[in-house]
């Protein structure tokens, strides 16, 4: 059935569905000039805007103003009640803080988790509990995958919150709303991010294929489309709004060829043995979570290789005291500390106690997590602050502890563990997502920062692995149907064993994986792939 297409007045004589005309929708936060233009464009297309003015600038025509706290989860779902089931609900990323991952401290930290990761959370469970049939759309811009160079705590809450967007997919869609997260590329009022760490923002008009830099009003036609209803088939994706930007590689050559074969490079021959394969002996490892599980896991394996290891434990003396004997008794060296992941000054005392009995640090693990298990309407804000805290906090300060040994190392490396739930969503634990999603960024905006001090920040993407049990002891609440259990979950044969988890890590710790850095390697005997 073809629709009966009407002109709106002011949309500059296109027409559009009837059914757009008039929907209301909440754009949460005005800040930045790309969510002014896009209010202004989506009620010039027929849209009745809502625009929380949460800066001074005037509030474009044709749009309503309120004001309400982003964290104010029951004022944000009396306002969408009052607004109808079928609202739609933009909600755009906050203005990036400038910041570095070595630098930044407490205060800056915990204003860009509130404005970011928060401020979605919240928004999302206030959209689930008051919406029927509308829409959720999350604009976040290609930081959620690619890193700024200059504002790491952007990239880590662009990530979490894509993370979001794939968990709130599943959870509200029996409820009929539809949930997107959109990466707009680089505009105009983006230039101020320029600097010498990406080139990104170098002349970008130039990385576009149409030469141009894009306007925010082009947005507009994408989220028209998400807000009609007719997306539905689209809900959980990731679309990525960028013209081709991210695309970009290079230009074709012109002209006539160069005659000849260029000179090829020719490498050093192997004698005896690969001489970048340095034995790992001797060499210091500190792990955080390092008592039990994965990250005892890896202890073993790196004391069994001859490594010198600070085993990081804070839940339970038993399980550490167990894998300290355990090592001890296959002839390794090692000893256990006591530290809160959420304390810093526990965190320098520890690493300062490590470079003090072995002389310095080598390899940083980051492992300690907390994963509750809790579904979307079951998080508040204390939950979901505790969970960031630990999970993606406890990485960060762990490595600002640890980084004035590791830039005397002649071979510093940081390893991230992390999730195959950084990508897909787990829907019995959004938050443990949100902060996988977290570190994924997280690695990637370490790379790049501290690789002029040649320390590679890569991470291990964990699925399932058999140990004792996690922090806490939290169940699983979420059961698969056995209609649907006709392959094996893990083709391999089985789920990973914490030593798997410890051999991967061993090789990211040395020589051979030198030139490996902001990746992301999956481990999880191939269950992602059925």
């Amino acid at each position: 059935m073809e629709h009966a297409f009407v002109p709106v007045p002011g949309g500059a004589g296109k027409p559009y569905p009837p059914s757009r005309a008039g929907k209301p929708v909440f754009l949460t936060d005005d800040r930045g000039p790309v969510a002014r233009r896009l209010a202004r464009s989506l009620s010039d297309r027929g849209f009745s805007v809502v625009l929380n003015c949460l800066s001074e600038e005037p509030v474009p025509e044709n749009c309503r103003k309120v004001r309400i706290d982003p964290l104010d989860q029951e004022g944000l779902e009396q306002l969408l009640r009052g607004l109808g089931p079928e609202t739609c609900v933009l909600h755009p990323a906050p203005p990036p803080l400038r910041a570095d991952v070595a630098l930044a401290d407490d205060k800056l930290w915990d204003r860009a988790f509130r404005e970011g990761p928060l401020a979605a959370l919240q928004t999302a469970r206030a959209a689930g509990n008051a919406l029927r049939g509308g829409s959720l759309v999350f604009l976040g811009d290609l930081h959620a995958e690619k890193p700024t160079g200059c504002a790491f705590l952007h990239s880590l809450g662009c990530a979490a919150v894509q993370m979001l967007c794939r968990e709130a997919a599943l959870d509200f869609a029996p409820k009929g709303i539809s949930c997107h997260y959109v990466q707009r590329g680089v505009m105009e009022s983006d230039l101020s991010n320029r600097n010498s760490r990406s080139n990104l923002y170098n002349e970008p008009q130039l990385q576009y294929p149409g030469r141009r830099l894009p306007e925010a009003e082009e947005l507009a036609g994408l989220l028209s489309f998400l807000f009609s209803g007719e997306a539905a088939l689209l809900n959980g994706a990731d679309l990525r709004a960028d013209g081709g930007m991210s695309l970009y590689y290079g230009e074709q050559e012109t002209g006539k060829r160069p005659e000849g074969p260029a000179d090829p490079e020719v490498p050093a021959p192997f004698l005896h043995g690969d001489p970048r394969r340095p034995s790992p002996k001797g060499r210091t490892a500190l792990i955080t979570g390092g008592g039990k599980g994965v990250g005892a896991g890896i202890a073993r394996v790196f004391c069994a290789a001859g490594m010198r290891v600070c085993i990081g434990w804070n839940s339970s003396r038993e399980l550490a005291e167990k894998t300290l004997a355990e090592i001890q008794a296959m002839g390794g060296e090692a000893f256990l500390y006591r530290a809160d992941v959420t304390d810093r000054a526990q965190l320098e005392a520890m690493a300062a106690a490590t470079a003090e009995r072995y002389g310095g640090i080598d390899v940083l693990v980051n492992n300690a997590a907390l994963q509750p298990n809790l579904f979307l309407h079951e998080y508040d804000e204390e939950t979901f602050r505790r969970v960031w805290d630990i999970n993606i906090g406890g990485y960060w300060r762990a490595l600002q502890a640890c980084l004035p040994y590791l830039r005397r190392s002649r071979r510093p490396r940081v390893v991230n563990l992390s999730s195959i739930h950084g990508k897909r969503p787990t829907l019995f634990d959004p938050g443990y997502a949100m902060t996988k999603g977290a570190i994924r960024m997280f690695t990637r905006e370490a790379a790049l920062e501290l690789a002029s001090s040649h320390i590679t920040v890569n991470a291990v993407e964990l699925g399932g692995c058999r140990i004792e049990g996690k922090t806490g002891g939290f169940p699983f609440k979420v059961r698969r149907l056995p209609e649907i259990e006709r392959n094996p979950g893990h083709p391999l044969g089985g789920m990973c064993d914490p030593e798997d988890a410890g051999f991967l890590a061993l090789y990211l710790a040395g020589e051979e994986a030198s030139n490996i850095t902001g990746a992301g390697i999956r481990l999880d005997a191939g269950s992602m792939l059925v």
